[in-house]
């Protein structure tokens, strides 16, 4: 049987251009590549910035989970300068933290899923709706649009608590290394209280419902776009003076075993990436090294990835990712296999459910940590020296684990790496020809009807929460960089 070859662009209904090319045999998805299109990132950039540059730049990574990059920064230079964290700073971060997760998982559940399922108003904003798999009655389609809008102020509110305490959302300005810089006043805490709970109640009142609607109506997709089970999380929400709590503990499962991951099983590389080696070469061995070749006789020495948008074989600028050889899935539904709060499959609906979840938890966190807080002064204490030459620093995103790394000169960047959840879910295939978590979801999967082609495929690929800006990556173009070499590239990327 001859393959046909579809392409799905674009994919997402936010920033970051997706693109997914399958083959099809028959009715069922024999292969598929997920391709991100969009150069940009934040690892170039920050060279020879100051180290407490990292903290506001990096939230430059994403518009939409800013907060994530802030925190884990924050981290970074809290262990580079050996901080201790005040308690009161550690329940204002994470109520800050907590209320970004919320704008993101109401918003994502509601703009960006919604529409899957629900037949949407044919008029602007949305236009030529492509759903050829609708299930919900009149009524029922009713109530879901009127709160796909009411979802759009909730998100809002959300936003409301992170810049009562952040200055701005998003991108946040007072979650710093050290602490928060914003005092936590009583009338800011009773407003932050009073917006959690209309916040609480729409997430009780319609989203937890509505999931549930979606989640009997379409009870097939617990068995369509599923993955194998492997999940990776690296803990949310820090506590303790050096951050050495954490109240979700991180995992890895692999079949049923549950372990702690190691940080130097992470590794990265480029066979179907956009990505060639440097000419130069780094003398210093990375943890996440592209593997050498026999080529290199055994030699320690590794070296830098440059952008090559015209390799063959490659495509997609999304590194590939594994841990001990193998790929992984993150995001809040390995983070609610792993915690024990959640015993579902890894379908699409799982990790569906799994955020909606996630939503009603933090939710209640959140209640409980603005209740503990006493207001005061900024809880903010800095050190200034730096004292290693090189830190690691992780958390958990919205859409999975978040890794930042830095090397630093005196209190200068030399090196800035980041491994973003996109990069871990949307892998392209390794060298072996392993597939990413996204690919591996939709090859095997049956569709129905030609009809329903881009409506099935849709359903998988946006359960992964796809944000593909955090994905890429960035190159210096100052004159004489070694990273621009040919005219054709600078002429791609002016």
């Amino acid at each position: 049987m001859s393959r046909q070859r579809i392409m799905f662009s674009p994919v997402t209904r936010l920033s970051g251009l997706l693109s997914v090319e399958v083959f099809l045999e028959g009715r069922w998805v024999a292969e598929a590549n997920a391709s991100a299109t969009l150069f940009r990132g934040f690892e170039w950039i920050m060279r020879e910035r100051h180290v407490t540059d990292a903290v506001y730049l990096t939230q430059r990574v994403c518009g939409i989970c800013s907060t994530s990059h802030g925190a884990v920064a924050s981290y970074l230079l809290d262990d580079l300068l050996d901080n201790s964290i005040p308690e009161q700073g550690q329940y204002l971060r994470n109520i800050m933290f907590g209320a970004d997760f919320l704008q993101n998982h109401i918003r994502h559940f509601y703009l960006f899923s919604l529409p899957d399922f629900v037949r949407m108003p044919d008029h602007p904003p949305f236009q030529q709706q492509n759903l050829a798999d609708a299930r919900f009655d009149s009524v029922t389609t009713r109530q879901m649009v009127a709160h796909y809008f009411e979802g759009i102020k909730a998100s809002q509110k959300c936003h409301q608590i992170l810049a009562l305490f952040g200055g701005k959302a998003p991108h946040q300005h007072s979650f710093v290394h050290g602490g928060v810089s914003v005092a936590p006043t009583a009338d800011k805490v009773a407003t932050a209280l009073a917006l959690l709970q209309e916040v609480n109640d729409f997430v009780q009142g319609c989203m937890v419902p509505d999931t549930e609607r979606i989640a009997q109506t379409y009870g097939d997709y617990f068995h369509i776009g599923e993955t194998p089970r492997r999940m990776l999380s690296f803990g949310l929400f820090r506590f303790g003076e050096k951050n050495e709590q954490v109240l979700w503990r991180s995992g890895l499962i692999k079949e049923q075993q549950v372990t702690v991951p190691q940080i130097p099983f992470i590794k990265e590389e480029v066979t179907h990436s956009w990505y060639n080696r440097s000419p130069e070469v780094s003398h210093t061995p990375e943890v996440y090294s592209v593997p050498q070749s026999s080529e290199n006789n055994g030699s320690s020495e590794t070296h830098e990835m440059i952008p090559d948008p015209y390799k063959g074989q490659a495509y997609s600028f999304v590194k590939s990712v594994q841990y001990a050889g193998e790929t992984y899935q993150v995001g809040p539904l390995a983070r609610m296999l792993i915690n024990g709060f959640y015993r579902g499959g890894t379908s699409t609906m799982d990790r569906i459910y799994a955020r909606t979840l996630e939503t009603v938890l933090i939710v209640e966190q959140m209640k409980e940590w603005l209740g503990r807080l006493i207001p005061g002064p900024p809880p903010i204490q800095q050190n200034r020296e730096p004292v290693k030459k090189e830190v690691v620093a992780v958390t958990d995103a919205m859409r999975g684990a978040l890794l930042h790394r830095a090397q630093v000169k005196g209190e200068q960047v030399s090196r800035y790496d980041i491994i973003t959840p996109t990069v871990w879910n949307f892998s392209p295939k390794d060298g072996r020809g392993q597939r990413g978590p996204v690919e591996s979801a939709l090859v095997g999967t049956e569709i129905p009807r030609p009809d329903m082609l881009f409506t099935v495929l849709g359903r998988i690929v946006r359960s992964f929460d796809p944000c593909l800006n955090c994905a890429t990556h960035v190159m210096d173009i100052k004159n004489g960089s070694p990273f621009i070499r040919e005219s054709k590239m600078v002429e791609m990327f002016r």
